[in-house]
């Protein structure tokens, strides 16, 4: 079996960084530009009231209403919907839409923000989103210059604009995927161990970022940690010199990668330190079944090169779950609970197996 080493796992399309929350993000800039746009034409109104700018001001309030209750629902539901997400990009244009037609000409200057929603969703999720806000800010153009008698007596205008939405479209489409791409390529690059192939310490604290966020969310249950040591590796690399050493490391990522399942990742932090971060574990016998199978794979690697080997690992474990404190959910904290448990399972003697008790988390 593979494991899962893929630098930018993320919600399908979606181009941007992984430490950002762009529902959240997304919802924010909703009750801010909203507000700012109804504060202008509220101002405008209020000097000089006409039948366009009252309506333009209803529009907006309609708006800055929805943002506000979209900002709160993702703040009470933070966990990504797709349906949410598919309801948000098709009400963000539509409801510029019931704008643009309340206000008529006067309404004109809030065409900035389709192509703002235009952006705004391919940038976030990527071309998918970029389509369904891109088919709405279409169906909402054809329909003004149907209904809207400005945009009746203007068709020309609307055929322009609706023109305009379709190029951008297409070549921000085509500028999200290259940038998806080249942005996979660079990470590859950076997140993997030139030795080994297996993804490196900077890649597995991302990767580890991932899971405590998902844990802690909800979204899924425990994930185990499992810091392993390599015992005698010191003594093959002192009799057989460092390119027998090297391929010790190889042949043992390799196996050990085709022996975890598809869920997991495996990384080398450096010499022969290596982690397991096991998704979706059930308890500590489910992570002894990991550990056991690190120590399988090291049983049946009894020469290299030809040259006859007797390597073992000290493995500490560690479960993050969401019963833990949330101290307990720091990367640097879970590393060092899983080390201090990995150095008592090499004081036991070779091929233990330890779990990460309370006073490891501690500092």
């Amino acid at each position: 079996m593979g494991q899962t080493n893929d630098p930018v796992q993320r919600p399908r399309g979606y181009v941007w960084s992984p430490n950002l929350d762009p529902e959240k993000e997304q919802a924010t800039l909703r009750v801010i530009l909203g507000g700012l746009a109804l504060a202008v034409y509220g101002t405008l109104a209020w000097s000089g009231s006409t039948p366009a700018v009252i309506a333009s001001f209803h529009a907006l309030a309609l708006y800055l209403i929805y943002g506000v209750a979209t900002r709160l629902i993702i703040s009470r539901m933070p966990r990504q919907s797709n349906l949410r997400l598919a309801f948000t990009t098709v009400a963000d244009q539509a409801l510029l839409a019931v704008v643009l037609g309340a206000g008529g000409a006067f309404a004109l200057p809030m065409l900035w923000a389709v192509f703002l929603f235009l952006i705004g969703a391919g940038g976030r999720y990527g071309k998918r989103a970029l389509a369904l806000s891109c088919g709405t800010a279409l169906v909402g153009i054809v329909a003004l210059s149907v209904l809207q008698p400005w945009w009746m007596l203007n068709r020309s205008a609307a055929l322009g604009i609706g023109l305009s939405v379709l190029g951008a479209s297409v070549y921000l489409g085509v500028m999200i995927g290259r940038l998806g791409s080249a942005n996979r390529d660079l990470a590859l690059k950076a997140g993997t161990d030139p030795l080994t192939g297996l993804s490196n310490r900077y890649m597995l604290e991302q990767t580890i970022g991932r899971a405590v966020m998902a844990i802690s969310t909800g979204q899924e249950g425990a994930t185990a940690l499992l810091l392993i040591d390599l015992d005698g590796f010191k003594e093959v690399n002192d009799t057989f010199g460092h390119e027998v050493g090297d391929a010790v490391l190889q042949t043992f990522a390799a196996l050990l990668v085709r022996r975890v399942r598809t869920t997991d990742t495996v990384a080398r932090l450096g010499g022969d330190e290596f982690v397991v971060l096991a998704r979706h574990v059930t308890g500590a016998g489910a992570v002894q079944t990991v550990a056991n199978s690190v120590h399988a794979v090291l049983a049946e690697m009894t020469s290299v090169q030809d040259r006859v080997v007797n390597v073992s690992a000290s493995i500490g474990a560690c479960l993050i779950s969401p019963d833990l404190t949330p101290g307990y959910t720091d990367i640097a904290v879970l590393m060092r609970a899983a080390d201090r448990a990995m150095y008592r399972a090499k004081a036991l003697g070779k091929g233990q197996t330890v779990f990460a008790e309370s006073a490891d988390f501690d500092t």
